[in-house]
C-alpha cells in the first residue's frame, strides 16, 4: 500500500506530514522535494522518532541537504545518477580538479554540465558540422565510451526516444557524508 502525503514548494512546517508518514503504517517514506524541503522533512521525521527507512533520490542524499540536515540526514538511502562520490578514476579526477578550483565539492549538476558538455561534443565531432537537427537525430541509439571520449566520465548510451543509460548509484548518508552502496549496471546491460 502506498500513501502519498502532498507537501508545498516553500513550507516550512514538516509536522503534520510526518505524523500523517508515521501513522499511515507504511513500511518507509520516500521523500521527494528540493533541498532546503528535503532537510526540514529530515530533521522532523528525526525529532517524531521516524525509525524505518527514509529513501529518495539524487537530492535527498546530496551535500546540500546533508549541510541543512545535520545528524538528521544519517541513515537515508537514494538513488543517484551522478555523484562526486563514484569510485569511477574519471569522475574521482574531476571531483579532485573541482574542489582544488572552486574550494567546494561538486554537487550532480557540476557533473551533469561538465558531462553533457563533453556529450555535446563527441557528437558534434561525429557529425562534423554544427546542426541542432542533426545532432538530436543523432542522439537516438548513440553510444558513447569513456575509452574514446574521456570527458564524459561514464559510458553512455541513449535509446531511441534520446533518453540516457548509463551506470547509477545507490548511496546512504553514513556520518554526515554521502556514501556510495552500490553501483547499478545500466538498464541496457544485464
Amino acid at each position: 500500500m502506498s500513501n502519498s502525503i502532498s507537501t508545498e514548494p516553500g513550507q516550512i512546517d514538516f509536522s503534520a506530514p510526518v505524523l500523517k508518514a508515521k501513522q499511515s503504517g507504511s513500511d518507509a517514506v520516500f521523500v521527494y522535494s528540493n533541498e532546503e524541503e528535503s532537510a526540514r522533512a529530515l530533521r522532523e521525521l528525526r525529532k517524531q522518532g521516524y525509525d524505518k527507512p527514509i529513501i529518495g533520490e539524487t537530492v535527498l542524499t546530496s551535500q546540500k541537504v546533508i549541510e541543512l540536515a545535520g545528524d538528521a540526514a544519517n541513515g537515508a538511502v537514494a538513488h543517484v545518477g551522478l555523484t562526486a562520490d563514484a569510485p569511477q578514476p574519471l569522475i574521482r579526477k574531476f571531483s579532485e580538479a573541482f574542489q582544488a578550483e572552486y574550494k567546494v565539492k561538486s554537487d550532480h549538476n557540476g557533473l551533469k554540465g561538465y558531462s553533457g558538455m563533453y556529450i555535446v561534443k563527441a557528437v558534434t565531432e561525429k557529425l562534423g558540422k554544427f546542426d541542432s537537427r542533426a545532432f538530436a537525430a543523432a542522439m537516438k541509439g548513440i553510444s558513447l565510451s569513456v575509452k574514446e571520449h574521456p570527458g564524459i566520465l561514464l559510458d553512455v548510451s541513449f535509446d531511441a526516444n534520446g533518453d540516457l543509460d548509463r551506470e547509477s548509484y545507490m548511496t546512504k548518508v553514513e556520518n554526515g557524508k554521502q556514501v556510495v552502496s552500490g553501483i547499478l549496471p545500466p538498464v541496457g546491460r544485464k
